[in-house]
């Protein structure tokens, strides 16, 4: 049976491959911060220190940098590279990049950042030819209460 390709040298790829719109890499600090696992099990890991992490830091990478679970399955670099290529491994990095940089700010002004997104939502719904969905929402209760 093919041993499975070492933990370190995967995570070593996701944060090779997988990076900011600007084409700068993750930190291991930035990854630590919108994962919430600790920055000394991230290090671990990607240094072999840590060969076998809690499924749920598993989990947490995965989320982060837009990869199955079934990543962590490969055997060799080019099946890293298949997975990361797929559509599902690169969804949306935008919003890993939001996500990241509103993790940082106080909850006041994540729910400004909240109100900002919820506005864009509705312009691009008028765009489309659609109600915003704040009207939708109003249209859909029977007792014309505000949403």
């Amino acid at each position: 049976m093919t041993e499975f390709l070492p933990l370190s040298v995967q995570v070593k790829i996701l944060f090779e491959s997988v990076r900011h719109e600007d084409g700068t890499m993750f930190t291991l600090q930035e990854v630590s911060a919108a994962t919430s696992v600790s920055l000394g099990t991230i290090a671990q890991i990607r240094s072999g220190q840590n060969p076998n992490p809690q499924l749920n830091t598993l989990r947490a990478l995965c989320q982060f940098f837009h990869v199955p679970l079934r990543y962590f399955e490969t055997r060799t670099t080019d099946e890293c590279y298949a997975l990361l290529a797929q559509p599902t491994a690169s969804k949306q990095p935008t919003l890993n990049e939001i996500a990241f940089r509103a993790s940082g700010l106080p909850p006041d002004a994540q729910q400004d950042i909240l109100k900002l997104i919820k506005v864009f939502q509705d312009e691009e719904r008028q765009r489309l030819g659609k109600p915003p969905a704040s009207q939708e929402a109003k249209d859909e209760d029977p007792n014309g209460n505000d949403a």
